[in-house]
């Protein structure tokens, strides 16, 4: 996999900004199509590298993860306050209804998990390049989903 400028989630291409109101109305959808519902939104600010959509399927809770600069998605465990560590998940039928109502590609599980090495990162500039090697993430996941400063 090759990695687009604003990767890391700093130093994004112009214009490549997620429009979170868009997104959100994705997972609303989304979320109705397998009997879920939208539990509250989180912007990314400075901080992480992404918006967290919260949905609650069943007893069960999804951190809907939207890069800010990639249209790229992952699905995580909720995080307490203040935890900054990500236990990535799959949810195939939010997967699913997600893919159906936009062009961003949902992570599986093994490439969020792919190991950095295997990723091609040569087209991230100076910049980003300089923030993995402060930050060395291990894996693609840690890399795109991240809360560097």
């Amino acid at each position: 996999m090759k990695l687009s400028p604003g990767a890391t989630g700093f130093n994004p291409p112009p214009g490549d900004q997620t429009d979170l109101n868009a997104f959100t109305a994705v997972c609303y959808h989304a979320a109705r199509t397998i009997d879920a519902t939208v539990t509250g939104v989180t912007p990314a600010g400075i901080t992480p590298s992404f918006h967290t959509i919260d949905v609650t399927h069943a007893q069960h809770r999804i951190a809907v993860l939207r890069h800010t600069a990639l249209p790229i998605v992952a699905f995580a465990s909720p995080r307490a306050p203040g935890d900054s560590n990500i236990t990535f998940i799959e949810n195939p039928g939010l997967a699913a209804a997600i893919t159906n109502l936009t062009d961003a590609q949902v992570l599986t599980l093994d490439q969020l998990h792919t190991p950095l090495a295997q990723i091609d990162l040569s087209a991230l500039d100076p910049g980003e390049q300089d923030q993995i090697s402060y930050w060395k993430p291990n894996t693609l996941g840690e890399l795109l989903f991240n809360f560097w400063d």
